[in-house]
């Protein structure tokens, strides 16, 4: 009878194995397009729970993949799909293996693989008013694009489509797959006509809402997309929570927490932000033997920013901010490749080619971007200094860009940048690159950045929240100088904002970004450099 019972137990065992191995429902799909990797997965995690990943904020979430260009029909073998060139601007760059147009031809004629868009959801509440005394609000949400909609793919089982079964309900404004004869070799061109939509729907969004910003979001290494959403979260609440701690002014106050913030005030707070967040196949895997992918990871945050991240800080929120005369300022937030990324799209107007295919070729950058803040960012401060960079300096013209402030953050306690074994790049999160640009009165970085140290104290009895000028004694006002001078704003935030380790991740107080102390500092900068008028 013992024995029968091992029996039977070995059976459930084996039978629960076999049931493990059981295929999801989108894997024919993800096949198709090759990118039905475990891995591959984690990066549209939205697809599979559009209800449970989602934005807490009014706002839309853009995913990047990458599939063979063969398949999406990328600029390798269709040259004329791509909308990123070298010109005048780009071509002025010292020329070096690393240079911007050695980049570009990198990753449209040599990368086997294309960074497409797979599908743009929109995440905003709705309020049920049809018992008007007692109203339901709820979230909801729908796809301004979806590339697994697409015929050739939707209906790739014979007699099946999958978005019967899939909460993939399309936006009233959407580039539909659906409804139109798309080709899996069109989803790359696609991407364009997505982000026009996207456009659309930001200029429909402006009108109607009372938005005082415009917030674009995006990560770095190693951050699937699920966890890059509950990120875009926790980056937008803690920045909305410390615009409602008090009025300008009065944060170097010692802050009182004993009552909860009274978060309806939101709705007429100071901080009222429509939301981008913008998700990328940011690893290989989830080993040890990821480290490997450093370099490509590094390549494809430049990628990101030259092209789909370039067109929607360059293109389609400028003309959105247009069309609707909303007077909402542009804040953009990246954290390491994500730093990397967003921050290579801000200096790379001049590489965009319009959906009309004329050139303007531009003699000089611009951006639309009120303020850039590169959170522990994973890319050189040498690329705003000529004379020293091998990447050509495609920073160079930082005081040209009259109406974006660029700020960069840097902690001690990172050991993911701030690691001793970088010694072939200067990044600008790490605390030693703050030093060597800001400690020295030889340094080529004198003319560069204005140095602040940036601290939070407020767990402490009588403590505090300060951002003071580097270096003296007092406590000195940072931001009481000449603006005209336009500079890149450097601060040190190893004093409780980024100083711990945030839990599930690597890298020493690296993602210490998502705590209300980084909300203060984020409020304070947009306060001083994007204000809403």
């Amino acid at each position: 009878m013992q024995k029968l019972e091992w029996v039977c137990v070995l059976t459930g065992c084996i039978g629960l194995f076999a049931c493990s191995d059981q295929r999801s429902v989108m894997e024919p799909y993800e096949t198709s397009l090759k990118v039905g990797s475990s891995n591959a997965k984690n990066f549209h995690s939205v697809l599979h729970f559009p209800s449970g990943t989602a934005l807490h904020y009014p706002g839309y979430v853009v995913a990047l993949e990458k599939s063979p260009q063969s398949i999406v029909g990328g600029p390798k073998p269709y040259p004329q799909v791509s909308f990123v060139r070298s010109g005048q601007y780009i071509n002025s760059e010292q020329t070096s293996a690393g240079d911007t147009s050695n980049i570009i031809s990198r990753f449209q004629r040599n990368d086997p693989k294309a960074m497409f868009i797979s599908h743009i959801v929109q995440n905003r509440y709705t309020q049920n008013v049809a018992v008007l005394s007692k109203p339901y609000v709820s979230t909801s949400h729908c796809f301004v694009y979806n590339a697994y909609a697409a015929k050739p793919l939707a209906l790739i089982k014979e007699d099946y489509d999958l978005a019967k079964i899939s909460d993939w309900h399309a936006c009233r404004i959407s580039t539909n797959l659906d409804k139109v004869d798309a080709k899996a070799y069109q989803l790359y061109d696609y991407g364009k006509y997505a982000l026009a939509s996207l456009e659309t729907n930001l200029t429909q969004d402006l009108l109607d809402g009372s938005y005082t910003h415009i917030l674009v979001i995006v990560m770095g290494w190693n951050t699937s997309q699920q966890e890059a959403i509950r990120n875009f979260n926790d980056l937008t609440g803690n920045v909305i929570a410390a615009s409602l701690e008090d009025k300008r002014g009065l944060q170097e106050n010692e802050i009182n927490r004993k009552e909860a913030l009274d978060t309806q005030k939101a709705i007429n707070g100071p901080f009222r932000p429509l939301v981008i967040g913008v998700t990328w196949p940011s690893y290989w895997s989830n080993s040890a033997g990821n480290v490997l992918s450093y370099s490509n990871k590094a390549g494809d945050a430049d990628e990101v920013g030259l092209s789909w991240l370039n067109k929607i800080l360059n293109e389609t929120i400028p003309k959105s901010l247009a069309a609707s005369g909303s007077p909402a300022r542009v804040v953009a937030l990246g954290h390491s490749f994500g730093a990397r990324a967003m921050t290579r799209a801000v200096f790379s107007s001049p590489a965009l080619v319009p959906i009309d295919n004329h050139f303007p070729d531009q003699k000089m950058v611009t951006s639309s971007v009120d303020l850039a803040v590169a959170l522990q960012g994973a890319m050189s401060i040498n690329r705003f200094v000529a004379g020293l960079s091998s990447e050509g300096a495609p920073y160079r013209d930082y005081a040209k860009l009259k109406n974006t402030q660029l700020v960069l953050t840097a902690a001690a306690n990172d050991s993911a940048v701030g690691s001793p074994f970088i010694i072939w790049t200067s990044p600008a999160g790490s605390i030693s690159s703050y030093h060597k640009a800001c400690d020295s009165p030889d340094s080529p970085y004198k003319d560069i950045f204005n140095c602040m140290t940036a601290s939070d104290t407020s767990a402490a009895s009588a403590g505090s929240f300060s951002i003071c000028k580097h270096g003296g004694q007092a406590c000195n006002d940072p931001f009481d100088g000449n603006r005209q001078v336009r500079k890149v704003s450097y601060i040190n935030v190893s004093d409780g904002i980024t100083q711990f380790n945030s839990p599930g991740s690597g890298g020493g107080a690296h993602s210490d970004i998502y705590r209300v102390p980084m909300g203060r500092l984020l409020w304070k900068l947009i306060e001083e450099y994007a204000v809403n008028k």
